[in-house]
């Protein structure tokens, strides 16, 4: 009799063929993630903050300011939108400044301070009309700047506001509303493409997403702006564009990365999400995001489409996410105390924040599905009387999971083996699988006791699912006990 140790992770990859993957890797996992510290973790889920933002129509922005929760949405029979804050004491909706005064379009926020005290720390915001600034309670419109921008940024102490068409200006030096280029350090930088995104890189620079490139600007004022084209013929989609030491965004292929070279002030493309390519090229997801978000406690770059779907990345591995909602809006923020705030907004008006110890889907139980790689041992030709299987589980969850084994790559001349369930922790399988009624349910299994995987095939992998209200539960590796039988036949 022998036994073998498969620790787990890595993510999806849906590029390796199955028979070289290594054997902790997955096939497939939805509401799952790969911890910087090896495995796999089911997602937190999240919980609602407040009530619905009044209006009508998907949220156009949420964000975390000053410990405040904010959101805009659309008016009701008008073409404008209001900025509402989350009174905490009477959990409602509070307009902040005049109703209307906002235009109705998706807004971008970006948190800054052009003063040499605290006092001027603010928050300034843009949604395809004038932008506007949020300081001490108050909502200004910055009146002299341009209208019509889509994208926002502060970089050297200007104001950048990105416009679709490729147009990138900025205001004068320290004064967010100075625009005036003939008395001022005001200008307008052509870029030559339509322009999807801004997000700050490495070394003072600013990284310009185009539709179809990514430039770079260098340079500390209008005196000695450079914009460089750091990647040619491939571009990043409007709302993916992230910073997380390094950028992220959504090009053609998936997702991709900035990455600082040896040499100071030059970037080289990087495609870390290649494993995972099919899903963008094959699927046309690369077409279908709205949202993108990081989170810098778990160093993970989020996507989200517009089915519900996402897609989480972090050095470890990249898996999926499938919510029971359609996410509009996303926002990566902080509060005083240095805790992570995570909020996404949907497309009926309900705010929401991710993590923080939430257990649920707003009350809805998260339903994770893992499916392993097979793996035969290192002898792909020996038979093997595969026998019991003892898991490597961390958590202290009480959440009820099925597990089922399955033999040589799903070939259906091999017999089928009954599900069985882990009693404590663990979770994943299969998405979309109708037949998963069709097997026996078993006395789930307690503690680490063995789990009986009887069967004979060359190979084998495992099917998980869970589906409860309960805290994650992390699932690193499983030790296989099985015997060595005849080599296989032609």
């Amino acid at each position: 009799m022998s036994s073998a140790y498969i620790r787990l992770g890595g993510g999806i990859d849906l590029v390796t063929p199955p028979e070289q993957l290594p054997p902790g890797a997955a096939i497939y996992a939805v509401n799952y993630e790969c911890p910087v510290t090896g495995g796999y973790r089911r997602i937190d889920g999240y919980a609602q903050q407040g009530p619905v933002v009044p209006g009508e129509g998907p949220l156009l922005g949420v964000v975390t300011f000053t410990d405040d929760t904010y959101a805009v949405r659309k008016d009701v029979g008008d073409d404008s939108a209001t900025l509402y804050v989350l009174n905490t004491g009477t959990n409602t909706w509070d307009a902040v400044g005049t109703a209307g005064t906002l235009h109705n379009g998706r807004h971008e926020f970006v948190e800054g301070n052009f003063l040499a005290t605290s006092a001027g720390r603010a928050l300034y915001m843009v949604g395809g009309g004038k932008p506007f600034e949020l300081k001490d309670g108050t909502l200004t419109q910055l009146a002299n700047g341009p209208s019509g921008a889509k994208h926002i940024a502060i970089h050297a102490n200007h104001l950048f506001l990105g416009f679709e068409p490729g147009s990138l200006q900025h205001s004068d030096l320290g004064d967010p509303d100075g625009w005036d280029a003939a008395t001022g350090g005001a200008g307008e930088i052509a870029v030559g493409q339509t322009l999807t995104g801004l997000v700050p890189g490495t070394g003072g620079t600013l990284h310009v997403i185009c539709r179809d490139s990514v430039k770079t600007l260098y340079g500390t004022s209008a005196a000695d702006w450079q914009l460089k084209t750091t990647v040619v013929n491939s571009g990043g989609r409007p709302y993916s564009a992230q910073s997380l030491v390094q950028p992220y965004f959504i090009a053609e292929r998936g997702i991709a990365s900035l990455v600082a070279t040896q040499e100071y002030g030059d970037f080289r493309p990087m495609q870390p999400g290649a494993k995972i390519e099919p899903i963008f090229t094959e699927d046309g997801y690369a077409n279908r995001v709205v949202a993108s978000a990081i989170s810098k406690a778990k160093a993970q770059y989020r996507v989200f489409f517009d089915d519900g779907s996402g897609v989480y990345i972090s050095p470890a591995g990249i898996t999926t996410v499938r919510f029971p909602l359609t996410v509009a809006v996303a926002h990566s923020g902080e509060l005083s105390s240095g805790a992570e705030q995570l909020l996404i907004g949907d497309d009926t008006g309900h705010v929401y924040r991710l993590d923080d110890g939430a257990t649920s889907f707003a009350g809805e139980p998260i339903e994770a599905f893992l499916t392993l790689a097979y793996t035969d041992l290192k002898s792909p030709s020996a038979r093997k009387r595969f026998r019991r299987a003892f898991w490597d589980i961390r958590s202290g969850t009480d959440a009820q999971i099925a597990v089922l084994p399955d033999f040589d790559y799903g070939r259906i001349e091999t017999a089928r083996p009954r599900r069985f369930f882990i009693d404590f922790m663990l979770g994943g399988g299969l998405w979309d699988v109708a037949d998963w009624g069709a097997f026996n349910w078993s006395v789930p299994s307690l503690a680490q006791e063995a789990m009986d995987i009887t069967g004979t095939g060359t190979s084998i992998n495992f099917a998980i699912y869970s589906g409860s209200v309960s805290a994650p539960h992390e699932l690193l590796g499983y030790d296989i006990v099985y015997d060595v039988r005849r080599q296989r036949r032609g």
